[in-house]
């Protein structure tokens, strides 16, 4: 039977100059995988590819035996009218071409109810993973605690684009699925087929609504107030939180999923844990 791939994302504190110390944590660790925030580096401005920056961090990648994957910005808005949104999802594929990266996780985030917004989200996805397919380079839809599963997954279906498939977050879903309202693993079951990449966080299962009506205060919160006081999103390591993460490992193992198991957690606050939580994943998916 193939051994799991298992990374862990680079810490979000990471910078260039601190990256190449991050990485070999990662190895050392044991990791077989490492995804990073294309913000860490300043691979992008004003939606224009730096190629200095690109180059720097090709060469700190070449020194690790590691799988890289990216995640896009966090501020990227494809429903958004301006058409930096839409550059600048051009430039991260390019970004990650350029650094060997053969997969790109971008959120769904709210769906909008406006026609409009939807179909230029759907458009612009469509022409990113255009770009992207003859790049090498493979989008992937992350479902958020803020939506319905549902609505990223149809969106995924409604593209039914071979270079389009579906990151499924587990702690994204676990928040989601007890604030709105639907089943856990039924949710992981409808998901499954467009499957291409998953992430792996726990949390208490408790939805923080500031998150969808203050955002920037949200984004104050101190990690150590929020770990403590269970408030939404915490991203804490696998199985140190509520998620039935077992279950959901026998539902995508049974369903043949072969891709990277990506723990995406607060890595750097749980030093010198990270090697047992990696054997542990690996213990549980194996189990499974």
């Amino acid at each position: 039977m193939k051994k799991p791939v298992i990374g862990v994302n680079v810490p979000s504190s990471a910078t260039m100059g601190s990256l190449e110390g991050e990485l070999g944590r990662i190895a050392a660790d044991g990791w077989d995988a490492a995804e990073l925030n294309l913000a860490a580096c300043p691979f992008i401005l004003g939606g224009r590819l730096q190629q200095p920056a690109v180059d720097y961090v090709r060469s700190l990648f070449e020194k690790f035996s590691l799988h890289y994957t990216a995640h896009v910005c966090y501020g990227l808005d494809l429903r958004s009218p301006d058409e930096l949104h839409h550059r600048v999802l051009d430039a991260s594929v390019r970004v990650c071409a350029a650094l060997g990266i053969d997969r790109l996780n971008l959120h769904f985030e709210e769906f909008s109810h406006d026609r409009a917004k939807e179909a230029r989200w759907l458009e612009r996805v469509r022409e990113g993973a255009d770009l992207a397919a003859g790049l090498g380079v493979a989008l992937n839809v992350e479902n958020v605690e803020v939506e319905d599963v549902r609505y990223a997954l149809e969106a995924v279906e409604t593209l039914d684009h071979p270079n389009v498939g579906m990151t499924l977050d587990l702690g994204h879903l676990w928040l989601s699925a007890n604030w709105f309202h639907y089943d856990f693993l039924e949710a992981v079951k409808a998901c499954v087929p467009r499957v291409r990449h998953v992430h792996v966080n726990d949390n208490g299962g408790v939805f923080e609504p500031m998150r969808l009506t203050d955002y920037h205060l949200y984004n104050t919160l101190g990690k150590g107030y929020r770990f403590t006081f269970d408030r939404g999103d915490v991203h804490v390591a696998p199985f140190w939180g509520t998620a039935p993460l077992k279950e959901a490992f026998s539902v995508l193992k049974s369903a043949g999923f072969d891709g990277i198991w990506l723990c995406e957690y607060y890595s750097q606050l749980f030093h010198p844990l990270n090697g047992d939580i990696r054997r542990r994943v690996l213990e549980e998916i194996e189990n499974a």
